[in-house]
């Protein structure tokens, strides 16, 4: 007789998660029931599943999955070969806590959520995504990359088919030109970001002795040319070039130009988690990019507007062309060589 739906349903549900757990388990067992040319690895024709899982997946971007990837989704150990899951790699960086334990609002205030733009964007404005009009003043004069219209939490919704913020500033220049580390800091996150606006990222976490602001700040750099080299928990010094200027990311309305994508988020809490899909930090707020060079604070957007005017002007140190810093003891310096 033939089964009720639900019963079959039921079975094949089963099945499917039975399969699923089992290969996690062991990556290269995932590798062997897929790879039909017998190369090692899994082509997208080989895949026969989502184009969008399958880019999750192929975390180097090369077209192919191979055990290791594997073993990196699903946080398991490839035992075959000792290869740690990205999570294990995460969990042995200071203040990294699971996902679970970062609450929806900075999902919301990172952009992670999407159901409800105009809620997400409420979140947003209260964590300090709101405009401050600080505008950069290089030291002694110096000539560097500057801020074009994409200025810091400009009204985005002309730009969006939904209610949007700009979280960051844009500084154009060059394809290909060298984006610095604006502080010492560690890799906590790398994102391909493929179907998203903000294309290849990065994200350093800084602690307050490695900026010395009085809490802990995390730097994020977007439309990358490509992956950048530096591994997840690797240590960077201010100055170091960590990935080069593009375009990369989703095209809304009109072509981009070249430009870094740069933000700021704070937190008084040492604790941040990174799930795969963006790096957050408990209990965090937005930072307008310009108020990180402050020497003192208020650094929140609200008390950041309310300064008079001629206190909306911030002096930024930068890295010079012949490698060195203005001034010699900052801690913190602009994204780009500057002239």
């Amino acid at each position: 007789k033939t089964l009720p739906l639900t019963i079959l349903l039921a079975i094949i549900f089963t099945g499917i998660t039975f399969s699923s757990t089992v290969l996690a388990k062991d990556p290269e067992k995932a590798v062997q029931k897929r790879d039909k040319n017998g190369d090692g690895k899994i082509s997208l024709d080989e895949w026969h599943k989502t184009k969008r899982k399958f880019n999750l997946i192929d975390s180097n971007g090369d077209g192919y999955i191979v055990a290791e990837e594997f073993a990196e989704k699903w946080g398991m150990p490839n035992k075959s070969k000792g290869v740690k899951s990205k999570r294990c790699q995460y969990c042995e960086i200071d203040g990294y806590v699971p996902p679970n334990e970062i609450s929806n609002a900075i999902r919301q205030m990172v952009g992670k959520r999407g159901k409800d733009k105009n809620k997400d964007v409420a979140v947003q404005k209260s964590r300090g995504v709101i405009e401050t009009y600080l505008k950069p003043k290089f030291i002694n004069g110096g000539s560097c990359p500057e801020i074009d219209s994409e200025q810091w939490a400009i009204d985005y919704s002309n730009k969006r088919p939904w209610t949007a913020l700009h979280k960051g500033i844009d500084i154009p220049q060059p394809r290909g030109t060298p984006i610095l580390a604006i502080a010492d800091g560690t890799v906590v996150g790398k994102f391909k970001n493929k179907g998203n606006r903000k294309g290849v990222e990065v994200v350093l976490r800084h602690t307050p002795g490695q900026t010395s602001l009085p809490f802990y700040t995390y730097s994020q750099y977007t439309h990358l040319q490509e992956m950048s080299p530096l591994p997840i928990g690797e240590k960077v010094n201010m100055g170091q070039e960590i990935a080069r200027t593009a375009n990369t990311g989703k095209m809304g309305r009109r072509i981009r130009r070249d430009a870094l994508h740069f933000a700021v988020f704070y937190s008084q809490s040492p604790y941040w988690t990174n799930d795969d899909i963006a790096v957050m930090p408990k209990d965090g707020y937005f930072m307008d990019p310009n108020a990180f060079y402050r020497l003192e604070g208020p650094y929140d957007s609200y008390s950041l507007l309310n300064l008079a005017k001629d206190e909306k002007n911030i002096l930024v140190p930068y890295k010079a062309l012949d490698g060195s810093l203005v001034p010699n003891n900052t801690k913190r310096i602009w994204p780009y060589i500057c002239h």
